[in-house]
């Protein structure tokens, strides 16, 4: 085997760990995504049972009003009960204070009710409240692992990409133009061996006259098919 082969796979099996972390790297930001879609659900059942709250919330001080108002009417209409000196008159108001109170007793049962709602709608945020904390919990230290994977990933880059400008600078530069430019094309292998004279890289037969070259030829030889340097595998 060549020299310059035995360089080359060397360089390309770094090249290939170095490609493969690199994807590792381009997926983490959608891991990242796809964990804090987990507290989609979550928070928005808090905030669901947030809003139900306010609506309650905004039913009761309408209905504290209504009751309020009527409670003020009732005291103008005793007021003048004791101002007027007439029968009819006296009655006439009676009904009236009468018909409000009525009113309040009907307010003060529906603010009964929405106070049970209410109750009930703090009872479902608390749940909504601890099912979300648990959740987050959860996408904390999910997202903690990604991070730390993130760090090891980059630092092992870091080490790869000094192995590997190592292992390039003895290379020839025009054999290291033709490998890089092949790895690129071909994203996988850029150096494969010919077995049973089978590209190891297209898996297409070679000519007879390249296999010979190869064996005999002391500069690199490249598959007829994919371009590929080869190295024969006995």
């Amino acid at each position: 085997m060549l020299p310059a082969i035995t360089q080359l796979l060397k360089l390309q099996e770094r090249d290939q760990r170095i490609n493969h972390l690199q994807k590792d790297l381009k997926d983490i930001p959608n891991y990242q995504a796809r964990a804090k879609t987990q507290l989609a659900g979550d928070l928005a059942a808090v905030e669901k049972a947030m809003a139900r709250i306010r609506e309650v919330e905004l039913k009761i001080k309408s209905i504290e009003l209504d009751v309020a108002t009527r409670r003020t009417s009732i005291k103008r209409l005793h007021d003048q009960q004791f101002e007027t000196r007439k029968n009819d008159e006296f009655q006439a108001l009676g009904h009236e204070i009468q018909r409000y109170e009525k009113e309040v007793f009907g307010l003060e049962d529906k603010e009964i009710e929405q106070m049970e709602a209410l109750d009930e709608g703090k009872t479902a945020l608390k749940s909504a409240q601890g099912k979300l904390a648990v959740t987050q919990a959860r996408v904390n230290e999910e997202l903690a692992q990604l991070d730390e994977r993130l760090a090891g990933i980059n630092a092992r880059l870091a080490e790869l990409q000094a192995e590997r400008a190592e292992l390039a600078a003895p290379v020839d530069p025009e054999t290291l133009t033709l490998y890089s430019r092949l790895f690129t094309r071909r994203g996988d292998a850029a150096v494969v061996p010919l077995e049973n004279g089978i590209c190891g890289g297209c898996h297409m037969k070679i000519v007879t006259s390249t296999i010979q070259q190869l064996r005999q030829s002391e500069t690199l030889t490249q598959c007829d098919s994919c371009g590929r340097i080869l190295y024969l595998v006995e």
